[in-house]
């Protein structure tokens, strides 16, 4: 049996507008990102905290998200199993030493400017990318949203949810 393949939909037949995301401004502060976070978490029966498009001038930026603020508040291990020839073993445990530093570094990044601890969008989407490299790019970067530009200026902004709905829609399309 052969089937049809229709034409594959782009960038730009996705992307939602700004607006569709949750923003907050690039001066305002750490402090302002937890409670408007918290109100979320509170408010809603999903587990995952969906991230912060910061805006520059109301312009997408970059994201911020919880595991960002989470990188924050730690001191983080070495990641090497090795350095300069010397082997390493990582206890299994936090050291004793590392003992009220989440609390420290938590008071700490309280007054930071979101600018200071967002992570900048790496890439941008062209409205007329395939699903396919946007599918890559945000895998490859770990961006769940990435901006679509044209003439640099911001259209728009794709989110993993709408390349998932889309991959939905075509699998659950195969069965019919």
């Amino acid at each position: 049996m052969t089937r049809s393949l229709k034409r594959e939909k782009c960038v730009e037949e996705l992307m939602v507008l700004v607006d569709a995301c949750r923003t907050i401004p690039a001066d305002s502060i750490v402090q302002d990102v937890l409670c408007l976070l918290k109100r979320v978490v509170l408010q809603s029966r999903a587990g995952a905290i969906p991230p912060l498009v910061v805006l520059e001038a109301d312009v997408p930026a970059g994201l911020l998200k919880v595991d960002h603020l989470l990188a924050l508040a730690h001191l983080p291990l070495l990641c090497k199993e090795s350095l300069a020839g010397w082997s390493i073993s990582f206890p299994s445990e936090e050291p004793p030493s590392y003992n009220g530093l989440f609390t420290l570094r938590a008071r700490e990044m309280a007054g930071k400017k979101v600018r200071e601890v967002m992570h900048p969008f790496p890439v941008s989407l062209k409205p007329r990318d395939s699903l396919s490299r946007a599918a890559y790019l945000m895998t490859r970067t770990g961006f769940e949203i990435l901006p679509v530009e044209e003439d640099n200026r911001v259209l728009g902004l794709l989110r993993d949810k709408e390349l998932f709905l889309e991959l939905s829609r075509i699998v659950t399309e195969v069965k019919k």
